[in-house]
């Protein structure tokens, strides 16, 4: 065999093997081709501002987990984005069609986010003695850890880096209550409207014993993760608060308490208290609407 011959087989050679090589690589594991590097999806975590979509152009409705989300853009150019968190089986578009909350806010240039929270009570978990057909309503997990990350990621809408909002009444005012403790640094504001803040002052609550189990046995449940009072000292938050000295549905004194301990744990921190003599109705929530929004400093000046 001539030296040319063996040139020859040589190089086939170690063609050969270096393909072979190569495709071995491929299945070893840790081995990562620089361009998958390239497309590795980064995950969202509650709070964060990566954003890959855009701003709705019109009014949206989304369906998140077979669960409505209703968004109302803003008709300039976006200063920041209102929650708002309705009551108890209450429609979850009440607050704009029964108030002028959204109109205002949304002439100053505010996005508006109304998730459809349906029976929920904001609680963290569902436990074995929630009722059954009760255990399909959403969670505060849910609107923590899934839709806010999700409307920051994908609709550019409460984004850290902006100026947003929370507002809530009845079982939504303590929602408000319970999500400032998940996203202390999100909200430069928030106004809470009728709400309860200490479950365990009222053992009887129906609501609150569908969802946890009777005080009796599950005392633990009642006291954290889902309760305001006994986590008072977490709140960094600016804070509204309203109640109707005549509301027959939940105790006014609810919200003097929540008050006090705020006022007591945070001295330093800017809260008001307004208790006038109204009722559990959008007649009362309606009006207080300029209240909370001058409480943001947001509310546009009258000549």
């Amino acid at each position: 065999m001539n030296a040319n011959k063996k040139f020859l087989i040589f190089a086939l050679t170690a063609v050969v093997t270096m393909i072979m090589i190569s495709s071995v690589l491929i299945f070893v594991p840790g081995f990562t081709q620089k361009k998958d590097k390239q497309i590795e999806k980064k995950s969202v975590k509650p709070g964060d501002s990566i954003t890959t979509g855009k701003l709705p152009k019109n009014d949206t409705t989304l369906l998140v987990d077979n669960r409505k989300v209703f968004i109302k853009t803003c008709r300039q150019k976006k200063k920041g984005t209102f929650l708002l968190l309705h009551g108890w089986n209450l429609p979850a578009e009440d607050w704009c069609n029964k108030t002028e909350l959204c109109s205002k806010v949304i002439e100053q240039g505010y996005c508006v986010v109304m998730p459809d929270m349906g029976k929920s009570v904001y609680q963290e978990k569902d436990y074995p003695e929630t009722r059954t057909d009760w255990r399909s309503e959403p969670t505060r997990s849910w609107l923590s850890d899934t839709l806010i990350p999700m409307l920051q990621k994908k609709y550019s809408l409460l984004l850290n880096t902006e100026n947003n909002y929370i507002v809530g009444l009845s079982t939504g005012a303590r929602g408000v209550a319970l999500v400032l403790l998940d996203f202390p640094e999100l909200f430069k504001g928030a106004a809470a409207l009728s709400g309860d803040y200490n479950q365990l002052t009222l053992p009887t609550d129906y609501l609150t014993t569908a969802y946890y189990g009777p005080i009796t046995k599950f005392k633990d449940r009642w006291e954290k993760p889902d309760n305001p009072i006994m986590r008072i000292k977490e709140f960094k938050t600016p804070i509204y608060l309203g109640h109707g000295k005549l509301d027959k549905v939940v105790p006014p004194e609810q919200t003097v308490m929540f008050y006090d301990s705020l006022k007591k744990n945070h001295p330093a921190l800017k809260i008001i208290l307004n208790m006038p003599d109204a009722k559990h109705d959008y007649v009362y929530w309606g009006s207080e609407v300029d209240n909370f929004l001058k409480f943001f400093g947001i509310l546009k000046k009258e000549n």
